[in-house]
């Protein structure tokens, strides 16, 4: 659930360089160093942000279901102990995972590859597969 609020921090950030950019630029006076600091620090933060957004998905690796935030593993469900799953519709993917314990793992399916895969036409087979991914059915 962390890539919207970094995709939020991303679209302020390179707004706010843009803004300066446009400001600096815009004036009849010479750029000085904190024009160039104000244009260089909020770009940086931008890109970073958009960097670690790319690093938030959900990753089912052989036995194990990873939850993958800014490249750091969160949380890790061995798929033995999946009982049920599902897919949430949405804009980013909510895979909801019931285990054997009774217990409910919400992971999000976050990165920017995923956001738009609910338009495709195809978004219900790909749910389903990876429902079948999730559930430890042998991918075709």
């Amino acid at each position: 659930m962390l890539a919207l609020p970094l995709f939020v921090v991303a679209v302020i950030g390179l707004s706010l360089a843009l803004a300066s950019t446009l400001w600096a630029f815009g004036a009849d006076q010479p750029v000085g160093a904190a024009a160039v600091a104000a244009i260089a620090v909020p770009a940086a933060i931008g890109v970073a942000a958009l960097v670690a957004v790319r690093g938030c998905f959900v990753d089912v690796d052989g036995s194990v279901v990873r939850d993958v935030v800014a490249w750091r593993t969160v949380r890790r469900v061995p798929t033995e102990t999946i009982a049920a799953a599902r897919v949430r519709r949405g804009v980013w993917r909510l895979y909801v995972l019931e285990l054997d314990g009774g217990t409910t793992v919400k992971l999000a399916g976050a990165s920017p590859q995923q956001f738009p895969a609910w338009l495709l036409p195809d978004a219900t087979q790909r749910d389903l597969e990876d429902l079948d991914v999730l559930l430890g059915a042998p991918s075709a």
